[in-house]
C-alpha cells in the first residue's frame, strides 16, 4: 500500500517572518487530509533543508513523495537545483517513488490574482 507524502519545496529567507504566510497555507492543506504526511523543505537558509526534508519524509512511512514548488519563476532553482535534489533523494531512498510538480507561478489563477491585486490600487 503507498503512503503519500506532499512535499513543498521553498526557497527559504534570513527573515524570520518571511515564511508566515507560506506556513498557513501549508497548514491550510494539511487540515484538508489530503496527504498523509505533509512536509515543507528550504532550499536556502532554513530548516529542515530539502534533503532532511525528504528523509522527514521516508521516516514517516512514505512510500511516493509529491515535491510541489513554492515557486514564482522557472529560474535555476526550479530549472536545475530541484530536481538535482530530489535525484540525489531517489538515490538515498530508491524504495520510494518522486514526482515534481509545477512550480505555482504556472497556475493560471495567478492572473486573476494579479488582475485583483491592480483593482484593490484603483481609487473609489
Amino acid at each position: 500500500m503507498s503512503r503519500v507524502a506532499l512535499l513543498v519545496l521553498v526557497h527559504g529567507s534570513p527573515r524570520p517572518t518571511a515564511n508566515e504566510e507560506m506556513f498557513k497555507v501549508v497548514e491550510r492543506v494539511r487540515i484538508r487530509n489530503l496527504y498523509p504526511i505533509v512536509q515543507v523543505g528550504f532550499l536556502e537558509c532554513n530548516e529542515p533543508d530539502i534533503a532532511k526534508a525528504i528523509d522527514l519524509c521516508v521516516e514517516q512511512g512514505a512510500t511516493e513523495i509529491r515535491a510541489v514548488p513554492y515557486f514564482l519563476h522557472t529560474g535555476t532553482h526550479v530549472a536545475q537545483d530541484l530536481p538535482e535534489l530530489l535525484e540525489a533523494g531517489g538515490k538515498r531512498h530508491p524504495q520510494t517513488t518522486f514526482l515534481l510538480g509545477d512550480f505555482l507561478g504556472r497556475s493560471r489563477h495567478l492572473t486573476d490574482i494579479l488582475a485583483e491585486r491592480t483593482r484593490s490600487t484603483e481609487c473609489p
